[in-house]
């Protein structure tokens, strides 16, 4: 698979958007194949597009009539939506496959404000695809080609992992896991990084991300169950142990977690219905 031959036409270009952008370029994706709408585009941005050549534009109808989108992502808020999608905008795009990473925002909702574009995906990602380390779900129309399944799947690729799913209530479940996933990993060096300042280490921060981040990539390496690790760590009557216990005493830990996940969840499913 190779999107080299596509028109993309990346609407949004902030955080998301950008990463996307990004990723294209090393992608080796020829940049006059890259077509990007953003009222507000900043310096950065600016200066990429300028550098590459790469088309950027205010509004759809600044697009080079013979330019034929093949690829659509939206990388937008989901207020913007409905300034968006113009009749301009959906005879320019009807043909393409339209990939929304819109919080909230259901196949039917896209279908009905895209005039009935047969081919979408709707995806979920998070923040570390902005460094190609992302984590992504996508999900796609039943009308949605072959090919086109592939051109998104190996889109969403260029920042991070992917996985499709047959059912679209997956979505919620995975913005409460993997989507809000980065915000649990933050908090938790919060947490440890003031116990430890607490115990005199100045570069208590730094530790434990380098801490965090060792033990990771010894998980990518090894490729053991952290279940292995965990006890190659842990001697019995030792420190790690009695941290452990303690931790996992009543499946607090456990329960603590499923009860806070399960509220990102649940609301996750009431943004999509709203």
């Amino acid at each position: 698979m190779s999107l080299k031959k596509d028109n993309i036409l990346i609407v949004g270009a902030g955080n998301m958007g950008s990463a996307f952008i990004l990723a294209l370029l090393d992608g080796n994706i020829n940049s006059k194949k890259i077509n990007i709408i953003e009222n507000k585009p900043n310096l950065k941005l600016r200066k990429i597009c300028k550098l590459k050549k790469i088309n950027l534009i205010k509004t759809i109808d600044k697009l080079d009539i013979k330019t034929k989108i093949s690829i659509t992502l939206l990388a937008i808020k989901p207020n913007q939506l409905s300034d968006i999608f113009t009749l301009d905008f959906n005879s320019r795009t009807k043909n393409s496959i339209l990939i929304s990473i819109v919080a909230g925002k259901t196949i039917e909702t896209l279908r009905k404000i895209s005039n009935n574009n047969r081919d979408i995906a709707r995806a979920m990602t998070n923040t570390p695809v902005t460094v190609g380390w992302g984590t992504s779900v996508v999900y796609f129309s039943k009308t949605t080609t072959r090919l086109n399944k592939d051109k998104a799947n190996y889109l969403l690729e260029l920042v991070g992992k992917v996985d499709e799913v047959k059912n679209e209530k997956y979505i919620d479940s995975f913005t409460g896991l993997f989507g809000s996933g980065p915000a649990y990993l933050y908090l938790l060096i919060e947490i440890w990084s003031d116990l430890a300042k607490k115990h005199g280490f100045k570069h208590g921060e730094e530790m434990v991300v380098q801490t965090m981040l060792g033990s990771l990539l010894l998980l990518l390496k090894t490729q053991d169950a952290p279940k292995v690790l965990r006890a190659g760590v842990t001697s019995k009557g030792g420190t790690t142990e009695a941290a452990l216990l303690e931790f996992t005493k009543n499946n607090k830990l456990q329960k603590l977690f499923k009860v806070a996940v399960s509220k990102a969840i649940k609301k996750a499913g009431i943004l999509s219905k709203s």
